[in-house]
Order: structure tokens, then C-alpha cells, then sequence
């Protein structure tokens, strides 16, 4: 259990230093690039998502070099992109509620919870 807490606290950590990275991406994209929401958060998804598989490889999940593969990057990529959609549709239906800037905030949440859980289960297992 113990070990899980620390997984899951690495995890986090990565997770916002990720979602500071994705959070300025997508901002740029929507607000100066003036692109879709869609298109803003893709942008910021595929910056995030090579950071993410990396630092969570390495530190959270501790595998080495010879651990990480093509199988399980694609995996990892398969269950980002699952997220992917799950908060794109959160942000949507969040900004016709509030500023985009603060659905982003909020479907950063949504994205913790079910990237964990796919990384875990399907990825890093």
C-alpha cells in the first residue's frame, strides 16, 4: 500500500509539471493561435503526452532504458488518447458554463484519475 501512495504521489508530481506544460500549450494555441478547442487541446495533448511517457517511465514507474518499448509506448499512447477524448468532452461541456481557461483547470482532474488508472492497468504493469 505503501508503495502504491508513492506511485501515486509521483504520479502526481509528473502529472503537474505535465499539465503546466499542457496548460501553456493549449493557451497559446486557443487564445494567439485562435485554434479550435479541439485543435488547441491535440496540440497541447501531443507535447504532453511524449512528456508524460517519459518522465513517468523513468521516475514513477522506474523502468530503464531496456524496459520502455514500442509496445508500450503505443499503449501509453492509446490510453492518453482515451483521456484524451474524455476531457476534451469535459472541456466542452464545462466551457458552456465558465471560461475556458478554468474548464481546462478543471478537466485537468478528470485526466489525473483516468490516466493513472490506464497507465497502471494497461501501460506499466
Amino acid at each position: 500500500m505503501k508503495k502504491e501512495l508513492l506511485k501515486v504521489g509521483k504520479f502526481s508530481l509528473v502529472g503537474v509539471v505535465n499539465t503546466v506544460v499542457d496548460y501553456i500549450i493549449f493557451l497559446c494555441a486557443f487564445y494567439l493561435l485562435s485554434l479550435s478547442i479541439a485543435l488547441a487541446n491535440l496540440l497541447a495533448f501531443l507535447f504532453a503526452v511524449c512528456l508524460s511517457y517519459y518522465l513517468n517511465s523513468k521516475f514513477t514507474f522506474s523502468e530503464s532504458s531496456s524496459d520502455r518499448s514500442l509496445t508500450k509506448l503505443l499503449r501509453f499512447i492509446l490510453a492518453s488518447a482515451t483521456a484524451f477524448v474524455l476531457v476534451t468532452i469535459v472541456i466542452y461541456i464545462l466551457s458552456d458554463y465558465m471560461p475556458v481557461y478554468l474548464a481546462k483547470i478543471l478537466a485537468a482532474g478528470v485526466s489525473l484519475v483516468v490516466n493513472y488508472s490506464l497507465a497502471k492497468l494497461l501501460v506499466f504493469r
